[in-house]
């Protein structure tokens, strides 16, 4: 596989390789079938740009990006359907937007568009009455869209930046169909909150670009863009609003000073977060293979692409990790690629009652199963930022910020 040498954003050779994490599979769980069979791996390589200060993958990202929920988007729906002065006439909708906000929108009289080439989701957005059409956006398809005569005064872009090959062509194509006083509102997570959490597992194959408010600040500027506000929402996501105006709101400047003073645009950040990934791997290997040479049974907590890159770039396998527990019932009876580890339901916990459990992700607070687990004197082992034995009170409801 090919490194990528030049930066996608600014075009400057001054890439930087702070962070491997090993040759990862590229799937997360596997069938049974499939547990012979060779398993596709890549090396996963995070650069960072010294000019333009954007995080990306240093090679070619994997060709189907993950099927991403974006965070809620209800006070988009209230902006634009509760406050009238601000409603849209003309929506340009891509791909993966969420469904209830476009059709809002459409029972609202708003002339919405939305490009979807997922199939399934395609056919979904249309059933629902949204206009949809099943082609993927880049400078091409805008092309057509301006030989239509269509001009949106709102697109919603959401995680496209993060998965494109082609930022600038992307930028280039959103302007040439954007009107003057529009805007584009995208919703991207934010590397800041990953890097200061240690959260390394986040860094994937599929994605090819992780933001700052830098990083987005310096890529909107050089097509003439501004961006003008910034939110913060659940799950580590920003919400950016950029156009060709320049009213610029504080929270733009908050963010970039804010930025600067941690030292997000100096390589100095990224290769400490490099020296602390390293330790908390080591420390993890080191009280996982403690444990279970002292006789404790281990298992995990969700089955999801970030607890497989965590586990198989630490080195645990079924030797250490018994077992892994995940309410969806899609990926019980499979098994974590890589390390192949089984996956069950959460009733697997009360069946074995192992001594600790590795949270791989956020914890379910409501799961009965989970809940009893717990109460029954069970332990939690939480790997990030650093690895840490909790012990909650049997006595209490259990409420965990995880």
């Amino acid at each position: 596989m090919k490194k990528t040498k030049i930066c996608r954003s600014c075009g400057s050779g001054e890439l930087m390789l702070f962070l491997s994490l090993g040759r990862l599979p590229l799937a997360s769980v596997l069938g049974a079938d499939q547990l012979m069979a060779a398993e596709e791996r890549r090396s996963l390589e995070v650069g960072f740009c010294k000019r333009c200060s954007l995080v990306q993958l240093l090679s070619e990202p994997a060709p189907e990006p993950p099927t991403q929920a974006p965070p809620s988007e209800e006070s988009l729906q209230e902006q634009f359907l509760d406050h009238h002065l601000l409603m849209p006439q003309r929506v340009l909708a891509l791909e993966g937007s969420n469904l209830a906000l476009m059709q809002s929108l459409v029972q609202a009289g708003v002339g919405v568009v939305y490009l979807e080439p997922h199939p399934e989701r395609s056919k979904m957005a249309s059933k629902k009455g949204i206009p949809t059409r099943q082609v993927p956006f880049g400078r091409h398809y805008a092309q057509i869209l301006r030989e239509e005569g269509f001009g949106a005064d709102l697109v919603l872009a959401n995680q496209l930046l993060s998965y494109s090959n082609d930022l600038n062509g992307l930028l280039e194509g959103l302007g040439s169909v954007l009107l003057d006083t529009g805007r584009v509102v995208m919703e991207l997570p934010y590397v800041r909150e990953w890097l200061e959490a240690r959260q390394f597992e986040h860094f994937t194959h599929q994605q090819a670009h992780y933001f700052s408010v830098g990083a987005l600040h310096q890529l909107a500027r050089r097509h003439g863009w501004w961006l003008q506000r910034v939110e913060p929402l659940s799950g580590g996501f920003l919400r950016y609003y950029l156009g060709k105006a320049r009213p610029v709101e504080p929270s733009v400047g908050w963010y970039m000073e804010e930025e600067q003073a941690l030292g997000l645009s100096d390589a100095t950040y990224y290769l400490e977060f490099a020296s602390r990934v390293a330790a908390v791997r080591e420390a993890l290997l080191a009280l996982l293979t403690e444990l279970r040479a002292r006789g404790q049974r281990l298992a995990a907590y969700g089955a999801n692409v970030q607890g497989t890159a965590l586990l198989n770039y630490v080195g645990l396998g079924r030797e250490v990790i018994e077992f892994v527990v995940d309410s969806d019932t899609g990926k019980q009876g499979r098994f974590l690629a890589g390390v192949h580890v089984p996956i069950y339901g959460l009733q697997k916990l009360l069946e074995e009652q192992p001594n600790y459990l590795l949270l791989l992700g956020p914890p379910s607070k409501t799961a009965r199963e989970y809940q009893e687990y717990l109460q029954r004197g069970g332990k939690l082992i939480v790997p990030l930022p650093h690895p840490d034995i909790l012990s909650p009170d049997p006595k209490r409801n259990i409420q965990l910020d995880t």
